[in-house]
């Protein structure tokens, strides 16, 4: 949630087309900086839900007003949490001026309730990672939308991330709170109860890597931005046994080359829960899945250890990534190498290709605690339907850069998805324990300053080249073998990767 050192700040569109049944708000992109895992945790200790990861470092934003008169914010937009919270201004880092995207003083509203002093809290997996204050309540809008009054809100005053959240997830994943039943209307209860929207259901659109906008709609769906088929998926049991995230049964993930020949990555009868996570920039995949993919890409493990690296040539590669979900009569979306190929974090001087080493937007579930996640670096391939009321998720391929047209349908009252044209069954089970790590080791030190590229088992043909790279294997048979160790003659990390 920080800005990588050097960056523009992006100002956040107010764009907002509000009709009868729905709520459409542009979406605004931008790069922060420090990458981290970040995971909520209990008053315990332990850790129970995945709420973001700016590992390579992407995050989507909306705007908000909260107050009366309103005061203007920007924040992230997350479908693995469910809790708006924003920072006070009389926090440190917001009296320093680091609270780039807004900040919230309490003596300026006439609308701002207390409902408990220091009884909001988050705390991350990262170190040091608190954001801590009040639970409130205020009037807001939602990217220009009508008001909204009384809604829950943390206001944090001690904070370690200098911009909020806005989470669009259950009211069952929200921070610990003192209501009663254990749970308070989020912002789509109030969406709903409000006559904004008419079942607590969106669409998100996030487009593809080289746009600055994508869209979500709250209540409903924009034909013109998928092809094919859009197939419903009944949202699978989360870690703590009941359907409280959006996860959804992934069945199978294969890669096809420049010459069009498919290598089978996931093992036969695969099956896993998936979370489907716009906060979570990384896409992480169980190792016997993400090691074939790395070998067959070409990976290398960053120095640090907390990354991987292929040339950044591979951005123009010829290839896609193939997730199918829900089994007989499920959906595949295909994602393009270009979409998970990071920003440059090794100039040529320093990693062993003339494109120099860019960071690939993957992980594995070693990296989460043990959750598999589908995080932007595949939801830009995806059009993705989100419809708590009836525990569903339908997803269809994303047509990207489709601007200029638009056809919203309104998600009404009632259980179908509009527009979907099946519903897929299969169901998926959870990991049962934290992944051991993957098989692509560290670089290891040596005497000169160069990254030792790896060579890529696929055929990856790039619009600059007219030869392909390596050879192709037809079966997984090769997932268990290790990634070839980066070779790091003499030089430090870089410092301030950047990824997607």
């Amino acid at each position: 949630m920080h800005l990588l050192a050097g960056a523009t700040i992006v100002a956040l569109a107010t764009s907002c087309v509000a009709s009868p049944g729905y709520l459409k708000l542009d979406l605004q992109r931008r790069s922060p900086y420090e990458g981290r895992l970040i995971r909520r945790q209990n008053p315990d200790g332990s850790v129970d839900t995945v709420l973001t990861q700016n590992s390579n470092k992407l995050e989507y934003l909306v705007n908000i007003t909260v107050g009366t008169p309103p005061q203007d914010l920007g924040v992230t937009l997350d479908t693995g949490s469910s809790d708006l919270w924003i920072p006070a201004s009389s926090a440190k880092l917001c009296k320093q001026g680091q609270c780039d995207l807004g900040d919230f003083d309490p003596n300026a509203s006439t609308t701002y309730k207390v409902i408990e002093q220091g009884g909001f809290n988050i705390t991350y997996a990262a170190p040091g990672d608190t954001d801590a204050g009040d639970w409130g309540s205020d009037t807001i809008t939602v990217g220009g939308s009508p008001s909204i009054d009384s809604q829950q809100i943390g206001v944090a005053s001690q904070l370690f991330d200098p911009h909020g959240v806005m989470g669009i997830g259950f009211d069952t994943n929200e921070a610990n709170n003192d209501s009663p039943s254990g749970v308070y209307p989020t912002v789509l209860d109030n969406l709903k109860s409000s006559g904004i929207i008419n079942r607590k259901a969106f669409s998100l659109y996030l487009n593809d890597f080289e746009a600055t906008t994508g869209a979500v709609i709250f209540g409903g769906i924009d034909t013109t931005k998928y092809s094919g088929d859009l197939v419903a998926l009944p949202l699978q049991p989360g870690p703590q046994g009941i359907v409280s995230e959006y996860y959804v049964t992934l069945t199978s993930v294969s890669f096809t080359d420049s010459t069009g020949q498919t290598t089978q990555l996931s093992p036969q009868g695969y099956s896993q829960a998936t979370l489907l996570d716009s906060g979570t920039t990384n896409t992480l995949l169980t190792d016997d899945i993400f090691t074939g993919l790395a070998l067959g890409l070409g990976a290398v493990t960053d120095p640090s250890g907390e990354a991987y690296l292929i040339p950044c040539s591979l951005s123009t590669a010829n290839g896609t990534i193939n997730y199918s979900f829900g089994g007989d009569g499920g959906v595949t979306i295909q994602v393009p190498v270009s979409q998970v190929v990071g920003g440059q974090g090794y100039t040529s001087s320093q990693f062993d290709d003339p494109s120099g080493g860019c960071v690939l937007a993957f992980g594995t579930p070693a990296d989460s605690g043990g959750f598999s996640i589908l995080g932007d670096s595949f939801l830009r391939s995806a059009y993705a339907v989100f419809d708590i009321d009836n525990k569903v998720a339908a997803l269809a391929q994303a047509v990207e850069n489709e601007a200029g047209t638009s056809s919203i349908v309104v998600i009404p009252t009632g259980t179908n998805i509009p527009s979907a044209t099946a519903t897929a069954t299969a169901t998926g089970t959870q990991l049962t324990a934290v992944a051991a790590e993957t098989g692509v080791p560290t670089a290891s030190v040596q005497g000169s300053s160069m990254i030792l590229a790896g060579t890529p088992t696929f055929s990856l043909a790039t619009s600059s080249s007219t030869t392909t790279v390596g050879s192709t294997s037809s079966s997984a048979a090769a997932n268990n073998a290790a990634v070839p160790t980066a070779a790091l003659l003499g030089l430090g990390l870089a410092a301030g990767i950047m990824g997607l």
